[in-house]
């Protein structure tokens, strides 16, 4: 099939509008999918750091895969991989737009340049994580018994502060699983389990969940969506 091929989509070319919760996502004027709008944030958000596979585009001599990086799009050929497009999109600057974030529309104003520097904060702070985990030896690595994915080094149970307020913001005081809203019974819940590499200094792994249904999850994987 030859070598890849990652081509970015200028801005111009495309748009992510949203209404009642969803968006709908359009390439060179073709309708590419309608998506829930927290999933498409956070895909948005996580191609910050790695590229994200969003669905495929359609061009002049057929379909072809659309990936998200560094908060761009890009069309690839069907051969092409995550590695491939990051290669390509190494030395693009990021995108990110506080008004794309999912916390916008419902945080307070004066709010909202604090939002964005926590939320610019963690983005950078994973590309220095990543940058660390980089630079280890294998031997260094293995040690790292504790390693969260996505990060790559090691990580801790402790949900800082600013993480709950973003948290707590998000998830409006209540529990994702059955809409508990008690205080008392209120608790903050790893989206990917703690002990499988999910991490604790992201908010979007984690989530307020009430005592009964954390009880019930265990250690599973068990998302807000």
């Amino acid at each position: 099939m030859g070598r890849p091929v990652v081509r970015r989509v200028p801005l111009k070319h495309w748009s992510a509008s949203e209404a009642f919760g969803f968006v709908n996502l359009t390439v060179y004027g073709y309708l590419v999918r309608v998506l829930a709008a927290l999933l498409w944030t956070s895909w948005l958000r996580a191609s910050m750091t790695s590229p994200v596979l969003v669905g495929s585009a359609r061009m002049a001599n057929g379909h072809f895969p659309l990936w998200a990086y560094r908060g761009h799009l890009w069309v690839a050929s069907t051969n092409a991989k995550a590695q491939d497009v990051a290669k390509k999109g190494a030395k693009t600057t990021h995108r990110y737009a506080a008004k794309e974030q999912w916390w916008w529309s419902f945080v307070d104003p004066s709010m909202r340049g604090v939002m964005e520097g926590m939320d610019r904060t963690i983005l950078g702070l994973k590309q220095e994580h990543q940058a660390t985990w980089a630079g280890l030896t294998k031997a260094q690595r293995s040690k790292t018994t504790s390693t969260t994915k996505g990060i790559g080094v090691r990580d801790n149970r402790d949900i800082p502060q600013w993480v709950k307020i973003h948290v707590v913001l998000r998830d409006k005081g209540r529990c994702v699983y059955c809409g508990e809203d008690d205080v008392k019974l209120l608790e903050f819940d790893h989206r990917e389990a703690w002990s499988k590499g999910g991490s604790s200094k992201d908010p979007l792994n984690i989530c307020l969940g009430c005592r009964p249904c954390n009880r019930r999850k265990g250690d599973r994987n068990w998302g807000w969506w």
